[in-house]
């Protein structure tokens, strides 16, 4: 009995090893000038996108901001122009929106749009269903489809690709939309504010918890925010992110495996470790990795190796000419 053992052990196949693969971030990108046509940044962005589908990734992950702020946020703009540019995707592509395609929309500079009505068009236009944008697409679960409590939440999407657990947040910039204590209310902010931020800590619980039933070798989360704008500049508003950063740091400490956060917003690339426990230690399986963008019309190539102990590495995509170094305003 214990020889036909042995022999079933030799026959039977050994568990498949992850292989390794690459994906492309990028965002903060066309800033285009108000009435600019053609849009010079739109056009390198062009470029750009040629050189992402000549690179054949897995997929591409667009984290928000698909304007300028001082752009109007008419439905050419919001709408028609970024369909054209996502068109030409020849891989999937995953996008999360950010704040100067809806939450920004109430300003002067902006047009002064409704920043809900705006949210509905991105949501009509941009998450038709399970799956990701580009010519090839690929299945996502969406909090929507999973949550009954959230089904307005189509934005916060999830997928698995070589065992490594990927998902989507939508916070953004601005403070995420939260109305501000003091100053000029955005329209609707108190109303649309707290069941995303709710919604938002719950998909990161689920994230995890996703991971770590499947025993993920490591975790990603991709959002627009720059939510640790703070921490490295010593001011700004940061109230609309504490939810959002209690989550991740929660659910780092338990997971204990590599987490990878993907931000854009602050316009320069950066590879640090932001999060910090309560004793103050930096945690350090939590890597963040920021986007360039603005005027540095650039994507990142994320190399995964999910066998690996840093599973993560970082390779800059584009023409570099017009990139700048961190800074603060």
């Amino acid at each position: 009995m214990r020889s036909l053992l042995c022999l079933f052990l030799l026959l039977a196949p050994a568990a498949a090893r992850a292989e390794a693969f690459e994906f492309l971030a990028f965002g903060d990108m066309p800033y285009c000038s108000q009435n600019e046509t053609p849009c010079a940044d739109e056009q390198r962005l062009n470029v750009l996108i040629d050189r992402m589908n000549a690179a054949q990734p897995a997929f591409s992950v667009f984290v928000g901001d698909t304007k300028a702020g001082a752009e109007h946020c008419t439905d050419a703009v919001v709408a028609d122009r970024t369909r054209r540019w996502f068109a030409r995707f020849e891989h999937p592509l995953i996008y999360t929106p950010g704040d100067n395609e809806w939450t920004d929309c109430w300003q002067d500079r902006a047009g002064r749009f409704d920043p809900r009505e705006r949210l509905a068009l991105l949501r009509r236009e941009f998450f038709p269903g399970p799956e990701s944008l580009g010519r090839v697409t690929l299945p996502l679960e969406r909090q929507a489809d999973l949550d009954p409590g959230r089904r307005d939440f189509v934005e916060n999407a999830r997928w698995t690709y070589q065992g490594v657990v990927f998902a989507t947040v939508h916070a953004v910039g601005s403070d995420n939309n939260r109305p501000p204590l003091q100053g000029p209310q955005p329209p609707g902010a108190a109303q649309e504010f707290p069941p995303r931020d709710a919604a938002n800590t719950v998909w990161i619980e689920a994230a995890f918890a996703e991971a770590e039933r499947n025993r993920a070798p490591a975790l990603v989360f991709l959002f627009q925010a720059d939510i640790f704008f703070r921490d490295r500049c010593g001011f700004g508003e940061y109230e609309g992110h504490v939810a959002t950063r209690a989550a991740l740091l929660e659910g780092a400490r338990r997971y204990g495996r590599p987490v990878l956060l993907i931000h854009g917003d602050s316009h320069f690339f950066l590879v640090d470790l932001p999060l910090r426990g309560p004793d103050d230690r930096t945690l350090g399986n939590v890597t963040r990795m920021m986007v360039p963008g603005a005027e540095d019309i650039r994507a990142v190539r994320v190399r995964v190796d999910p066998e690996a102990d840093q599973p993560f590495g970082f390779a800059l995509l584009g023409d570099p000419a017009r990139a700048r170094g961190p800074s603060c305003p």
